[in-house]
């Protein structure tokens, strides 16, 4: 069984990860470039499935398939949400977000008959209804923080799409979305400030990528495992697999079994270490939840 994936190319710095409805396929995104490649769960290696640039997407984030076939694609500070067609691979919906204030589109998650895409730069969440194509987008909902920057990252959903869970890696708060009210409140994880970038529900927990900063300035990641309550207004930490600070992973989906996590280097590149191979790790459900 495989448990390494090679990701081409010798500065692709791998960002985020969606997996296809087939249960075999998976894409990831190049934060540096834009790029998109294209993986099987029974192939070591991916390929080359959009290049980078095209489209103006010099740059890809986050991504998820939505009920269509498309898969959604962060396009960054472009301020693009794009959408591709995953059988044949054409670029089918390219939509801006409506600011010149700065934005950095970073994830996005499918509930019905919209999407909802963090802001890494502005402290709003987007949304943009899906039908034959995807809608402008529209300022959702506002987690502005007036001390700090929030910096949102990572959002999924819970209770069937009815709760959405947010994100913010500036603040270290995981923000719990009422879809109907747009109400937000502060999710209770007992105390423990969470720093948490691309995450996803499995089996009733929630697993983040997260990492901890310590007191000597070392930071070390970590794919964590949440109990949420049952009504996701708090929770607690169940297990914690620890990760190479040099892999620096970004974000996890969860294919046939296993968790997926993007291991970006972007740790290993601010002391200029990082290079080729970029990598995809594949673990095991009993590894990531260990106490």
């Amino acid at each position: 069984m495989i448990t390494e994936y090679t990701v081409p190319g010798g500065a692709v710095f791998p960002e985020g990860i969606a997996g296809d409805p087939d249960g075999s396929t998976f894409y990831v995104s190049s934060s540096r470039d834009g790029t998109i490649f294209r993986g099987r769960i029974d192939a070591p290696e991916l390929e080359v499935w959009q290049p980078a640039g095209a489209d103006g997407r010099t740059s890809a984030l986050g991504m998820t398939v939505d009920d269509s076939g498309r898969l959604l694609v962060c396009g960054s500070e472009t301020g693009y949400l794009f959408g591709y067609d995953t059988a044949t691979g054409a670029l089918v919906d390219r939509v801006r977000v409506p600011t010149d204030a700065g934005t950095l589109l970073n994830d996005v998650c499918v509930v019905g008959a919209h999407a909802y895409v963090t802001d890494s730069q502005r402290p709003v969440v987007w949304r943009c209804a899906l039908g034959d194509r995807v809608g402008e987008p529209e300022e959702w909902v506002d987690l502005g923080d007036a001390d700090r920057t929030p910096f949102l990252n990572g959002i999924v959903a819970v209770h069937d799409g009815a709760t959405l869970l947010v994100a913010a890696q500036g603040t270290e708060v995981l923000w719990r979305v009422d879809v109907a009210t747009r109400a937000a409140e502060r999710v209770d994880l007992g105390g423990l400030a969470l720093s948490a970038d691309g995450m996803v529900l499995v089996d009733g927990l929630l697993y983040t990528c997260d990492n901890v900063e310590e007191p000597d300035g070392a930071v070390r990641f970590f794919l964590s495992a949440f109990r949420l309550a049952d009504d996701a207004r708090g929770g607690e930490l169940v297990g914690r697999l620890e990760r190479p600070a040099a892999d620096t992973p970004t974000t996890v989906a969860y294919l046939e079994g296993r968790f997926y996590l993007v291991n970006s280097q972007l740790m290993a590149d601010r002391s200029g270490r990082a290079g080729p191979p970029f990598t995809v790790s594949a673990v095991s459900p009993d590894e990531a939840a260990a106490p």
